[in-house]
């Protein structure tokens, strides 16, 4: 593959509009329209990749246009597909998971991309735009650009796992975050941060499962188009999304971890505080007794017309509050 690039900018393709790029041995990579995708003859080696939006009306002719069976147009051109790999005659239907990096929102949202790829072409489909693209048009420019559509989806792949792998590390700065402000501070983080991190671990573990058994289903199958080298590719983008799924289990077990630490603190704080009120019960109960039992509106209590009868009582009871208090501590029940 020749390395010029001159016939492309990447900060002159826009994510969200459609295109058409082609990739050429001889003239290097360029941008084409569909039109004249339609009418260029190619030479041995060349091929291209087309980046179309879901409710564009011209996608139907175009599809047509690219040779694709009714059934492969119709899977490409729906917008609620699982993620799955579909091995046709003439090249595979790929329905793929793809995550926006979206820090400002702190968001588990994903994308899923529909592709066709064969040993000419790679179509992908979309709804929403997504930011792996952008990186994967720089990398054109950066880099020597893919030989072959396989060399294309090896390296799209691989930065799907990249950009789940910068989520992945976000998330491991967040559960380390809460870990340290509950085991050192003895603070205790707002539940709703908590459950938003298992949930987003959930969310990608999910995810990055379906993935591994889309690129499994693609891997394994005996394309003459596909070359050991880009093979490879795909089983180590597999091994990171099985990597990802691990580590995502690991951040929940913590999250798991941290709930029930959580949880633990809760219950040595509320029986602290039972135990407290039961020690001023158990002080001012006996208190409270007697009180009340000289309060009481009969004749025959003693001392009732002694002026300094008030002044013993009182004296009586702090003395016996005291004892009750030093008694507590002796046995060590508060």
């Amino acid at each position: 593959m020749a390395q010029t690039t001159e016939n492309i900018e990447p900060d002159h393709i826009h994510l969200d509009s459609y295109f058409a790029l082609l990739f050429s041995k001889t003239k290097g990579v360029k941008r084409i329209s569909l039109a004249e995708l339609r009418n260029y003859e190619f030479e041995k080696g060349d091929f291209y990749w087309a980046y179309l939006q879901r409710i564009a009306a011209r996608n139907q002719d175009f599809l047509e246009a690219a040779g694709l069976d009714s059934c492969d147009i119709e899977e490409l051109l729906a917008r609620e597909v699982r993620p799955h790999c579909h091995v046709r005659a003439k090249g595979a239907f790929i329905a793929i998971n793809a995550f926006n990096e979206l820090p400002e929102k702190e968001s588990g949202d994903m994308e899923c991309v529909h592709v066709w790829i064969d040993a000419t072409k790679i179509i992908c489909i979309w709804h929403e735009s997504l930011d792996v693209f952008t990186s994967l048009v720089e990398s054109f420019k950066a880099r020597v650009p893919p030989e072959s559509p396989a060399a294309f989806w090896a390296r799209l792949v691989l930065a799907i796992a990249e950009r789940a792998e910068d989520m992945v590390e976000a998330l491991r700065d967040r559960i380390d975050h809460l870990e340290d402000v509950v085991l050192e501070t003895g603070d205790h983080p707002w539940e709703s941060e908590l459950a938003q991190v298992r949930r987003l671990a959930t969310i990608i573990r999910r995810s990055m499962l379906v993935h591994l058994d889309t690129l499994r289903n693609f891997e394994i199958e005996d394309f003459s188009w596909v070359d050991r080298v880009n093979k490879r590719r795909v089983r180590e983008a597999g091994d990171r999304a099985l990597r990802i799924a691990e580590e995502m289990d690991a951040i929940r077990e913590r999250a798991e971890i941290i709930h029930d630490q959580i949880m633990f603190k809760r219950t040595q704080a509320t029986n602290r505080y039972m135990l407290m009120l039961a020690a001023i019960a158990a002080v001012f109960l006996p208190l409270s007794f007697v009180t009340g039992l000289l309060g009481i509106n009969v004749g025959g209590i003693p001392g009732s017309n002694d002026p300094i009868a008030f002044t013993v009582v009182t004296a009586i009871l702090v003395g016996a509050g005291v004892g009750l208090f030093v008694i507590i501590r002796w046995f060590k029940i508060f």
